[in-house]
């Protein structure tokens, strides 16, 4: 399934010319909604009436914003079946007991995390931790761009993964 995860992203990329969550999803024509009052809820991912929604938390960083839209592209992408149910809730990112979950990690990783940004890194010869920083992404996600990358043939060694509750709210 990883492999389908990296086409998709790739296909999305190409097809509108962007990796920007927020131009993806008015290009898919999704509603996106940023909402207060979600407490420790970053995001979800819902359908209501076959229509296709993403809401945030209004009060995550920008660079967190990102991260949640695209973890959220990635559930539209990849389950849809189970947001016709009911919304697909994101209290923890890096939640490693859902595959939905790790899926929609994996498609984030992908989306946001250009192969050829790392490669540059790691020719620079950047521990873990610089690369991470350089690149503006939390180490969780980016231990998801490397796996993957070191499943298609780069040679890279991945770091330990980390707490996953590393963004949950106080």
């Amino acid at each position: 399934m990883q492999g389908f995860i990296i086409k998709e992203a790739e296909r999305l990329k190409t097809m509108y010319g962007t990796s920007d969550p927020y131009e993806l999803i008015d290009a898919l024509n999704i509603h996106l909604r940023v909402e207060g009052g979600l407490g420790a809820l970053k995001g979800f991912y819902s359908i209501v009436l076959r229509e296709r929604y993403i809401v945030i938390n209004d009060s995550l960083s920008e660079r967190d914003t990102l991260l949640v839209l695209g973890h959220e592209l990635g559930h539209d992408r990849f389950h849809q079946q189970l947001a016709k149910v009911a919304p697909l809730k994101d209290f923890m990112l890096y939640n490693m007991a859902s595959r939905a979950e790790y899926e929609a990690n994996v498609f984030a990783a992908e989306l946001l995390i250009a192969d050829e940004a790392v490669a540059e890194c790691i020719a620079e010869e950047m521990d873990y931790l610089k690369l991470c920083a350089s690149l503006g992404f939390q180490p969780q996600l980016m231990a998801f761009k490397l796996y993957s990358m070191m499943q298609r043939g780069y040679k890279l060694s991945l770091p330990e993964v980390p707490n996953s509750g590393f963004l949950k709210k106080q």
